[in-house]
């Protein structure tokens, strides 16, 4: 088994002073200024094994070249914004090896988009607004490295690469279907059996799907269905969007039958 490693902590103000100085400055520039520690960074306090200056700088090396293959430092356009963060995912989720508690910290994603990877991190998503609390940047969930490591430790790194951003948004953003890697992988595997080929469409019809499921997982705990009954309730809502999409009058010949579990827990009736 693979040994997991805490990474350092930036508080929420210095990156928001650093956020303030790295806006608009020239990316080769931020690259040199970059770094691997900085003296206000702070660690979990208990953990074992935090990780060695040298795994840092090695990281640095490992996402600069896939930038550099993605042609760092011109602007992205947004088609070649998807492709990176697609080779970028697994990399980055197979070379931290972070304690995933310790990925759950703001902090810990702030140090990467503002001390160790600066020149990346403002390369994918400039901040032209100057926002001092801009999401991408700051280690908020939509952080430019935090979502991408997210993908693949709640989805897998296939199923991660095969969504659309907004279809991982969907799933990954909300905690009643995001939280348990499982059901966000069983909604995501499910939405691609069944709407893989809706081409533009597949986005909205994953947000309807996922609305159902969160609307049912008021009353029912979907992390407690077997995989069985999450195959059939996602394939059965999926189906149910498509429907509704679709620009027919005639009503949906799907079967309506819910998992017996959540007939049971719901109280609704075959």
């Amino acid at each position: 088994m693979n040994r997991l490693y805490v990474y350092p902590r930036l508080p929420a103000h210095v990156a928001e002073q650093l956020l303030t100085l790295h806006t608009g400055r020239d990316l080769v520039e931020l690259r040199r200024l970059s770094t691997t520690a900085d003296a206000r960074t702070t660690w979990y306090p208990t953990a074992p094994h935090r990780v060695a200056e040298d795994d840092l700088r090695a990281l640095q090396q490992t996402v600069r070249g896939i930038a550099t293959e993605a042609n760092w430092p011109a602007p992205l356009s947004k088609t070649n914004g998807t492709a990176f963060d697609r080779l970028l995912a697994p990399a980055l989720y197979r070379q931290m090896t972070i304690v995933p508690a310790d990925a759950a910290s703001e902090e810990v994603w702030s140090f990467l988009s503002l001390v160790l990877l600066p020149d990346i991190a403002l390369w994918r998503w400039p901040n032209p607004l100057r926002r001092p609390g801009y999401e991408r940047i700051i280690g908020r969930p939509r952080n430019v490295f935090r979502r991408l490591w997210t993908r693949v430790h709640s989805l897998g790194e296939d199923l991660g690469a095969r969504l659309y951003e907004d279809e991982a948004v969907a799933i990954l953003e909300r905690p009643t279907l995001g939280a348990h890697p499982r059901v966000a992988r069983a909604i995501a595997h499910g939405h691609l059996a069944v709407a893989g080929e809706a081409g533009a469409a597949r986005t909205d019809i994953l947000r309807i799907t996922a609305r159902r499921l969160r609307r049912l997982a008021v009353v029912v705990s979907l992390e407690s269905l077997d995989d069985t009954q999450l195959a059939q309730l996602v394939g059965r809502y999926t189906k149910e969007a498509i429907d509704q999409l679709r620009p027919v009058t005639t009503a949906s010949t799907y079967n309506h039958q819910f998992p017996t579990q959540v007939q049971t827990r719901s109280g609704v009736s075959p």
